[in-house]
């Protein structure tokens, strides 16, 4: 019996086909009896699902960062730094990258500018996120606002870090506004990109002003000097001041 071509071009498309529909659903059987990090089910050892054992480690009750204060700061005629004290209460969940974004309001709360940026935090931090130089033309602003991103990725760190230790502070206001302070790591581990915000308070311990500084590395069992200054003097001494330190350590291996 001769096949005509057309029949045999036919039957030749619905094999190929078949053997595509074929290593599909062999692909997809050996995905679902195969345990991975992604399965949605509690297997290979895991702690809990797809996590724990050979996955990630599992994080437990996450809980959300918590915005103490946020603030603008003028620097000078239509210029404005931002500033917004924040804290992470979870002392073994770190943050390597959130996104947020300040907006700044006049007194009728109409908008007046919108900075965003990128930061992280470390396991139990609480510090200052700043932003300088942000331009507002002839509106002022009175009061800041800062958006945190919604649904970041955590991670869970547990490790031993450097102990950074503040002393010595000192407050100048002529010729213009100068903090000066020493900062000592009390542990063997070199701290590297330390990164510092200042924050001076007035009586009622209203945040007045701020002012950050790129520190860089400490070694352990060492110390440095560091400054923060401002453009102009201020009207009245601050009554306390703050000093912020930090380092990434959600960039390192646990």
């Amino acid at each position: 019996m001769i096949i005509p071509w057309t029949v045999k071009r036919q039957l030749t498309f619905l094999f190929i086909a078949a053997l595509i529909v074929g290593a599909a659903v062999f692909s997809l059987w050996i995905v679902s009896n195969n345990p991975t990090c992604f399965d949605g089910k509690q297997n290979q050892g895991e702690e809990s699902v797809d996590c724990g054992g050979p996955c990630e480690a599992c994080l437990g009750e996450i809980k959300n960062l918590v915005v103490s204060w946020a603030k603008p700061f003028k620097l000078k005629d239509g210029v404005y730094d931002a500033a917004a004290l924040v804290e992470n209460p979870n002392l073994f969940l770190a943050l390597p990258s959130l996104k947020y974004k300040f907006k700044l309001y006049d007194e009728d709360g109409v908008l007046v500018a919108v900075r965003g940026g990128e930061t992280f935090f470390n396991p139990g931090e609480k510090f200052v996120i700043f932003e300088t130089g942000i331009e507002t033309g002839k509106r002022i602003p009175k009061r800041a606002f800062i958006e945190l991103e919604q649904n970041p990725r955590w991670k869970r760190i547990e490790k031993e870090t450097a102990r950074l230790v503040v002393s010595g502070k000192s407050f100048t206001n002529d010729p213009f506004p100068r903090l000066t302070a020493r900062i000592s790591n009390k542990s063997i581990f070199s701290a590297d990109g330390v990164y510092a915000v200042a924050v001076l308070y007035d009586g009622e311990k209203n945040a007045t002003a701020a002012s950050s500084a790129a520190i860089g590395l400490v070694d352990g069992g060492s110390s440095r000097q560091i400054s923060f200054t401002w453009p102009k003097p201020f009207a009245e001494n601050p009554a306390s001041s703050e000093i912020l330190l930090r380092t990434n350590w959600t960039e390192q291996p646990n």
